[in-house]
C-alpha cells in the first residue's frame, strides 16, 4: 500500500502591515483648489496610517485572499474525498468481501461485554494482534500470518542465519500444543544448560506455551538478551532449566568426505549464510580430491528464494531458468542462473516427504535437466510462494502470492516430485540411520550410483 499525503500551505502577507512609524503627505494642503468639500464627492483619505489599506495594497491583498480561498477550497475537496471514500470501505466493505461496519460495530459489542463481564485483566496490544492474526487466520491460507513489529524483527533475524538466541530448533505438537525441542545447536546456549531434543518445553518465563503457541512462544525466548527460564517435561520429571543467550551462527550446511573420494553435503534449510556455507564446504571437499558429490535435502523445509537461487546456480550454467512463477493475474517471472563456477560432477540428490518448498525448487530443476541423480522419496509437494509485506508500523503480514513451476513445466503443488529411484524409510528406520549410518538405505543407494 502507498500513503499519499498532499501539503498546500500559503504565506498570506497583510499588505497594509507597515514596520514603519505613521507617514503622510503634506502636499496641496494649505491649497483650496486641490480640496473639493462638496458632499455628494467622496473624499480622498490623504493621509495613510498603520492599519489602514491604500488602493495599491487593495489590489495586492485580495489576490492573496482568493489564493488562499482556493487552496481551502482545494484542501476541503480532499478532506471530504478522503471521508467518502473512509465511509465507503467502512459501509460497503473492502475487495476481501468483509464488511468493515459490521465488524466495528460487532467490536464494539464484544469490547463492551469484555469491560463488563472478562474476569482478568486485558492487555490491549496483545487484544490488537490478535485482530490481526485471525483476520490472517480467515484466509485458509496455512502459510499465511500476522507479525507484529517484535516479530517481524526476529523472523528478518531467523532469515539471516544469524540472530541472538539460545540455540534450538523447536515445533509445535499437534495435539498437545505444547512446545517441543527438535534439535539442539551444538556448543549453545541450551546444549550447554541440558536441554535434550525431545524435551518437552511447558513454559516459558512461567507463560503456558499451549496458549502462546509457536511462534509468540519463539518470540518469548528470543525477546531480550536477559537468561530466559524454561520449566520442561522429560520422560515424566519436569525441571526448570534457566538459559543464557548468545549470538547463534546457523550451521544450515554440514559435510564431510566419504568413501571412494564422494562429497556429501546436507542443507538442512535456505537462509541469507546458507550459499556462502556451502560454498566453503565445496572448497573444502574439492581440496580434498572430490569426485562425486551428494547433497542431502532430506527433511529439509525450505527457506528463502533467494539463497536457493544461489545454491542451484552452482549446478546449473549460466542465464538457463531455474524455476518461474505465475500470479493470480497470470503473469511470470522467471529466475535464472547467474553461475560463475558451475560444479561439473556426478552428483546424487537425496530426498523424503519432508523436502518442501525450496529444496523442491533446487530438486526439480536438477532433475529437468539431468543434472543429478533425485534418490529416496517423494517431496512434500508445496508449489507456492509467499511475501512477506511490511506494515508501515514496523509489522508484516505474510501470504501465499504465486505457484511456482519448475523448467519443464511441471506443477507440483500437493503432488510432489518422484524421485529417479524411489528408497523408502519408515520412521523407526530413519531413526535407526541417524545413529548408524550403515541403516540408511537411501545413503547407501546414492554411492551405488556414484560407482557404477
Amino acid at each position: 500500500m502507498s500513503k499519499q499525503e498532499t501539503e498546500r500551505q500559503d504565506d498570506v502577507r497583510d499588505a497594509a502591515k507597515k514596520q514603519q512609524e505613521p507617514s503622510f503627505s503634506e502636499e496641496n494642503v494649505n491649497s483650496s483648489e486641490n480640496v473639493d468639500t462638496s458632499p455628494e464627492t467622496p473624499k480622498t483619505h490623504r493621509y495613510v496610517y498603520r492599519g489602514q489599506t491604500s488602493p495599491d495594497d487593495a489590489g495586492t491583498a485580495g489576490k492573496w485572499a482568493a489564493r488562499l480561498k482556493k487552496c481551502l477550497r482545494v484542501l476541503a475537496i480532499a478532506v471530504v474525498g478522503f471521508m467518502i471514500g473512509e465511509l465507503l470501505l467502512i459501509f460497503g466493505g473492502s475487495g476481501s468481501g468483509v464488511n468493515n461496519f459490521k465488524v466495528l460495530t460487532k467490536l464494539s459489542v464484544l469490547e463492551a461485554y469484555v469491560d463488563r463481564f472478562f474476569l482478568n485483566e486485558t492487555d490491549g496490544d496483545h487484544l490488537e494482534d490478535y485482530i490481526y492474526k485471525g483476520y490472517m487466520a480467515g484466509l485458509d491460507d496455512p502459510y499465511a500470518a500476522y507479525y507484529n513489529a517484535e516479530e517481524y524483527e526476529q523472523l528478518m533475524a531467523d532469515d539471516s542465519g544469524e540472530y541472538v538466541g539460545i540455540g534450538v530448533t523447536v515445533r509445535q505438537d499437534a495435539d498437545t500444543g505444547y512446545v517441543v525441542v527438535e534439535q539442539v545447536n551444538k556448543d549453545g546456549p541450551a546444549y550447554n544448560a541440558g536441554l535434550l531434543v525431545d524435551d518437552i518445553i511447558m513454559t516459558v518465563n512461567g507463560k503456558d506455551t499451549a496458549k502462546l503457541g509457536l511462534q509468540s512462544t519463539v518470540s518469548e525466548i528470543k525477546k531480550d538478551e536477559e537468561p530466559v527460564l524454561l520449566t520442561v517435561l522429560r520422560g515424566g520429571e519436569t525441571l526448570e532449566v534457566t538459559v543464557d543467550k548468545s549470538q547463534i551462527v546457523m550451521e544450515t550446511v554440514t559435510w564431510e568426505m566419504k568413501e571412494n573420494k564422494t562429497g556429501y553435503i546436507a542443507v538442512s534449510q535456505f537462509v541469507e549464510n546458507t550459499s556462502e556455507q556451502f560454498d566453503e564446504a565445496v572448497a573444502s571437499l574439492t581440496e580434498e580430491g572430490m569426485t562425486s558429490l551428494i547433497v542431502d535435502l532430506r527433511d529439509n523445509g525450505g527457506g528463502l528464494l533467494t539463497a536457493c537461487l544461489d545454491l542451484t546456480s552452482r549446478f546449473v550454467p549460466d542465464e538457463k531458468l531455474i524455476v518461474y512463477t505465475e500470479d493470480k493475474e497470470g503473469q511470470r517471472t522467471e529466475y535464472n542462473s547467474d553461475s560463475v563456477d558451475v560444479i561439473n560432477l556426478p552428483v546424487v540428490l537425496l530426498v523424503n516427504e519432508n523436502s518442501a518448498s525450496a529444496s523442491e525448487i533446487m530438486t526439480g530443476c536438477l532433475k529437468d535437466y539431468g543434472i543429478a541423480t533425485v534418490v529416496g522419496e517423494t517431496t512434500y509437494g508445496k508449489g507456492i510462494v509467499q511475501n512477506i509485506l511490511p506494515l508501515p508500523d514496523g509489522s508484516a503480514v505474510k501470504m501465499t502470492v504465486s505457484k511456482y513451476y519448475t523448467p519443464n513445466g511441471n506443477d507440483i503443488h500437493e503432488v510432489g516430485i518422484t524421485p529417479d529411484v524411489t528408497v523408502e524409510m519408515n520412521e523407526d528406520e530413519w531413526a535407526a540411520a541417524q545413529d548408524d549410518e550403515s541403516k540408511d538405505t537411501q545413503l547407501k543407494e546414492a554411492y551405488r550410483i556414484l560407482q557404477r
